[in-house]
């Protein structure tokens, strides 16, 4: 069974040019704008028990090394664990969302660049999820507004973690189309509602019924933490 957006159950580099990544016909060409770079974030503080995680984000634990956004993820001990996690300030509309990316390993991890509305929750596009214990998949997930998901996971023999990759979708009124290092990677055929925008965000949860919990492996670093670094994110808009 695919695995279910641990979100659900609670309730980038310069953007590939989109019609290399989906194949779009003419009518597509012409309605591009130029890429844009998010670099205004809240940044979320609190805990967060969904799906039974562990985490508790914190601002601490976000920052920018000169243009690279830095998530940090630790153990302090005593049960608790500390993350970062971000959400743009602003709504951005139907394009392309670009992540370059590079995620971290590690039992019970689950570091993830995506975009959702927020406010109703849904809908959510996932450009990357990655099981920190299964380094070779990636999930790319379609969360509709009524929950209806579709699920792509691309393979990397190599593995996808401690190393950068562009993960990214595009979003047409009628579609979505994913795609990693600028291979497209599945579509998604539905109407979405005009006028929805979705907040790019990024975050690493620790524990939960999807990637399971942590163990000691997880933190055997040079300084006991895993770290989501992402040296560019875009969105290159599409006017319909």
């Amino acid at each position: 069974m695919k695995p279910v957006s641990r979100r659900r159950i609670l309730g980038a580099a310069l953007a590939v040019p989109p019609a290399v990544i989906v194949g779009a016909g003419p009518a597509h060409a012409a309605s591009w704008g130029s890429p844009i770079t998010i670099n205004s974030w809240n940044r979320i503080s609190g805990r967060w028990t969904a799906n039974n995680e562990l985490e508790t984000y914190t601002p601490d634990c976000v920052w920018y090394e000169g243009s690279t956004l830095v998530i940090k993820t630790y153990n302090a001990g005593g049960g608790l664990y500390y993350s970062g996690r971000v959400e743009s300030a602003a709504l951005y509309g139907y394009g392309t969302y670009s992540f370059t990316a590079n995620m971290p390993n590690g039992q019970g991890l689950l570091p993830a660049v995506w975009a959702a509305y927020l406010n109703p929750w849904l809908p959510e596009f996932d450009a990357a999820e990655i099981v920190g214990q299964n380094p070779n998949t990636v999930y790319q997930t379609s969360h509709d507004a009524n929950n209806a998901q579709s699920q792509w996971a691309p393979n990397n023999p190599n593995g996808w973690t401690n190393a950068y990759h562009t993960y990214s979708f595009t979003w047409f009124p009628d579609h979505i189309d994913f795609a990693v290092d600028g291979a497209f990677t599945g579509t998604k055929w539905y109407a979405t509602a005009p006028g929805v925008g979705m907040h790019f965000i990024v975050n690493t949860a620790v524990g939960g019924d999807w990637p399971g919990n942590p163990n000691d492996s997880t933190w055997a670093t040079a300084d006991g933490a895993r770290y989501l670094k992402c040296s560019a994110i875009t969105h290159t808009p599409y006017y319909p």
